[in-house]
């Protein structure tokens, strides 16, 4: 690593008169008696995202025994309701990568040097991680520093391609003390980057299962059926950005041979993105474009609704661009809405989806497979409902979010730890 690459980096005011690191709703450091973390972002509700949901769920539980400050973009506008001990701090944005990596580190510095963190979780480590190490280089006692890894930000790594990104992973990692595996799948992907199992603390994602029960605040799956037009009609769900490695196209692909075992089935796709009109297309020329219903972009709150109007829960994600599913959080939250589940045999989604107890898993580059295994969960309800069942007490008992945020924090800061 270069010399110039590691050198400190001055503080100094951001671009434009604006202030990196304002707080919104505070000005005041962590001063709180449990430890003190920082929590670093690319991403953050109401952003749509795994990683934002992630780093989300981790501040609002760890709130409640520490002091936690967020650094995440556009923090003004993003949900308050995390309790008195979160503060969010805004990460400026910028169009050029190098320019948000040195605001990034500016705002790290500053912050790490009024804060006396214990503790600094980093949820990304190309955009956050690599700027944890340029701010706190040449600092003598910097906080304890936590790695997390999700899955696809570093699979692209082992295609060979990118030996610069390669080395810079790396040498970023090199400073952890701890990475947080955020699954199996995710802990092989570092061993084959050449991460040692000792420095790899391993932990599934999880789901907020009271969240995903209806109450009166929420939008009755009856009501959505009306928009959709879905009454009387078996409901195939996915919810996921519109990219490739998610496996709309393959879904759409098996909705024929679908529509000729159960002629009422309909396909509804929650969530955006650039691929929209290619599947849209997609769906006109393999004939079933009235079978496909799009409702874009859903928040957060109408999610549960979704789920519960749902028969069946499919998502044919494979490895696609160098992308995969680290580990599939909206099969967890289908689950806690107790349905069945159709999932990619791939990446993480075999750790959350149990073949013949929680789901059922297929090729996810097979048309044929997904529509048998749709066919089987529509038509035998029996099955449907054990599986969904059995998904529910699956999460309920091992994948709450409350849960997995003590363990990663007790793996962050084992007890007897010194402070910094």
């Amino acid at each position: 690593m270069s010399t110039a690459l590691a050198a400190p980096l001055p503080l100094r005011k951001g671009v434009g008169g604006h202030e990196p690191g304002a707080i919104a709703g505070s000005a005041r450091p962590p001063t709180g008696p449990g430890p003190r973390i920082l929590i670093v972002t690319p991403e953050f509700p109401p952003q749509p995202g795994g990683i934002g949901t992630h780093c989300c769920e981790m501040a609002m539980h760890w709130g409640h025994v520490a002091d936690v400050t967020v650094l995440c973009p556009a923090a003004a506008g993003a949900r308050r309701d995390l309790g008195p001990t979160v503060r969010l701090v805004d990460l400026p944005t910028s169009r050029g990568r190098s320019t948000r990596l040195l605001r990034t580190a500016r705002t790290i510095r500053r912050l790490v040097a009024a804060g006396r963190f214990d503790l600094v979780y980093v949820a990304h480590w190309r955009t956050s991680g690599t700027a944890f190490r340029l701010a706190t280089t040449g600092i003598r006692r910097r906080p304890r520093y936590a790695q997390a890894i999700h899955g696809g930000e570093v699979l692209y790594l082992l295609s060979g391609r990118h030996p610069v990104h390669r080395k810079l992973f790396g040498w970023t990692v090199a400073g952890a003390d701890l990475l947080v595996a955020l699954g199996e799948n995710q802990a092989r992907l570092l061993d084959r980057l050449g991460v040692g199992r000792e420095r790899v603390f391993v932990s599934p994602e999880g789901v907020d299962v009271a969240s995903f029960h209806l109450n009166e605040a929420s939008r009755l799956p009856a009501e959505l059926a009306r928009r959709h037009g879905l009454e009387n009609e078996r409901v195939l769900l996915t919810v996921a950005r519109l990219v490739p490695h998610k496996g709309h196209d393959m879904v759409i692909r098996a909705l024929p041979r679908i529509l000729a075992r159960v002629p009422n089935a309909t396909y509804l796709v929650v969530g955006s993105g650039a691929g929209e009109p290619a599947l849209r297309e997609l769906a006109g020329r393999v004939g079933v474009a009235e079978r496909v219903r799009f409702a874009g972009y859903v928040p957060g709150g109408e999610l549960p609704s979704y789920y519960h109007l749902c028969d069946v829960f499919v998502m044919a994600s494979r490895e696609a661009d160098g992308d995969t599913e680290g580990f599939g959080i909206a099969f967890a939250e289908a689950a806690a809405c107790a349905k069945p589940a159709v999932g990619g045999r791939t990446g993480g989604i075999v750790e959350v989806v149990q073949e013949g107890r929680t789901g059922l898993l297929v090729d996810p580059t097979s048309p044929a497979e997904i529509a048998e295994a749709t066919v089987r969960l529509l038509t035998d309800e029996d099955l449907a409902r054990r599986l969904g069942e059995a998904a529910r007490r699956r999460v309920t008992q091992e994948l709450q979010y409350r849960d997995i945020a003590a363990r990663i924090l007790g793996a962050c800061l084992p007890a007897g730890r010194d402070a910094p």
